[in-house]
């Protein structure tokens, strides 16, 4: 096979992975890429197969799964959306009550209500949920 069919193979594989995003085609990529290097290495059409061959199952039983683990690791305590504000600290703008109030919450001005007592402006609350755009806080204990 031609070395520019080979890289070809390896551009189209590219383009495919950018759409995909999974690594497959990655993997496959690298392994024509290997084929490549043989052919311009002068080896005949049958090593090419077999250096692609064996470059794939490495790329696609060993390393893509290593590289996807990689990836994907998060921290313990990864908290997205709503679930991060969850015992955030927030300070009250307003007198909260359990119907109504303001608080100053990641710098955003947010509704309130309070889970218990009268909160007083000023205080410092944490939220303990949220319930549609409401923060549900209570006072910070020190």
């Amino acid at each position: 096979m031609q070395l520019w069919v080979w890289l070809a193979a390896v551009g189209a594989l590219m383009v495919i992975e950018m759409l995909t995003v999974n690594l497959l085609f990655a993997s496959l990529a690298f392994s024509a890429f290997m084929a490549a290097i043989a052919n311009g290495l002068g080896f005949d059409m049958g090593t090419q197969g077999l250096v692609f061959a064996l470059a794939a199952g490495l790329s696609l039983f060993i390393l893509r799964p290593l590289a996807l683990k990689h990836l994907r690791k998060r921290p313990a305590n990864h908290s997205t959306n709503v679930d991060a504000l969850i015992g955030a600290p927030a300070v009250a703008l307003s007198d909260i009550n359990d119907l109504a109030g303001e608080i100053k919450l990641s710098g955003e001005t947010w509704s309130a209500r309070a889970d218990g007592p009268l909160i007083s402006k000023d205080s410092r609350v944490e939220v303990i949920s949220i319930e549609g755009a409401t923060a549900v806080v209570r006072e910070k204990r020190n």
